[in-house]
């Protein structure tokens, strides 16, 4: 059976796990607009049918746009496997764990639960697996971050650069350590959930009220993050600081200095990069230099100064 339409998404065969169903109908292209049903959602993958992707050398497969919630469902329930596959290009691996992250983040957003803060803790741990095995996936990542704001792409752009910069600071850190602070660079804006949408997405700076209201997300962030079982000293730090600065002028605490953690230092400044490099609906996206200057320029002593070239050598790797 041949189907035309335009209505297919292209994924990569390397992402296919065998002896695994998919869940969704892929296709494979058999022209510019025809597409022919390779396997249906209720069969398992087999070897062998990978196997005839490889002698065919197809790299590609295809399925409805439809069905991509069912694929990116997939992806989530194999992510490991996936990113395992020694044929994923660095390119994929890392276009895959940003997708992965931006499905799993906004349902985080949208409804906070046990189970979304495992499926965040699932997907740190693996993105940190992948950047120890093939360091390119962290600079490929932060090629890509989304430059349009929205709070859950907001949190995947930070968690990417302060993952990056942690590893850039404390090359010697372990895996366990970095997983856990990964997680709470993901979590650092979870009290957002809890804030109105209106103050959120609002078009245009916060009054004094809506003002006051934001300021509360560090502190509601760490009791919801607490409440869903997320209680580690490290992550609820992170959570806390985000938002602290380096002369005591940051909130809620207005904590300074030695006060505030490195974890908690380094989530603060990616926040305000991420921030500043970003396309909100009252100001346009401004270029990683001019960002940078604005920090060292007219903020310097909102930062730990030994914070900035750290992280100006993440983008001269790039």
């Amino acid at each position: 059976m041949t189907e035309n339409n335009t209505k297919f998404q292209q994924i990569a065969t390397s992402t296919l796990v065998p002896e695994r169903k998919v869940g969704v109908k892929l296709y494979l292209r058999t022209g510019p607009e025809r597409f022919v049903l390779f396997i249906n959602e209720s069969s398992v993958l087999t070897n062998a049918k990978i196997d005839q992707l490889h002698q065919n050398n197809v790299g590609q497969l295809y399925l409805d746009a439809s069905d991509r919630q069912g694929y990116l469902a997939y992806i989530k329930e194999n992510l490991s496997a996936i990113l395992n596959n020694s044929d994923l290009t660095a390119n994929d691996r890392a276009a895959i764990i940003y997708d992965t992250a931006s499905d799993i983040t906004e349902n985080l957003f949208a409804q906070p639960s046990t189970e979304s803060i495992d499926q965040t803790r699932n997907l740190v741990d693996c993105m940190i697996d992948s950047i120890s095995q093939s360091p390119e996936t962290s600079n490929l990542m932060m090629m890509i971050t989304n430059q349009d704001y929205y709070t859950y792409t907001h949190s995947i752009n930070v968690g990417i650069y302060a993952v990056s910069m942690t590893k850039k600071i404390l090359p010697n850190i372990s895996e366990t350590d970095l997983k856990t602070l990964g997680l709470g660079f993901f979590l650092h804006d979870l009290g957002k959930a809890k804030i109105s949408n209106s103050i959120i997405n609002k078009k245009g700076p916060l009054d004094q009220n809506e003002w006051q209201i934001m300021q509360e997300h560090p502190a509601i962030g760490a009791d919801l993050a607490c409440e869903l079982g997320t209680s580690t000293p490290e992550i609820i730090d992170i959570i806390s600081t985000h938002h602290e600065r380096h002369d005591g002028s940051g909130y809620p605490h207005k904590l300074e200095k030695e006060k505030i953690s490195l974890p908690g230092k380094i989530c603060a400044f990616c926040d305000v990069f991420d921030a500043l490099t970003t396309k909100r609906s009252y100001k346009k996206s401004l270029s990683t230099f001019a960002a940078l200057k604005i920090i060292k320029d007219e903020t310097p002593s909102h930062f730990d100064p030994e914070l900035l070239n750290p992280f100006i050598m993440l983008f001269g790797t790039n």
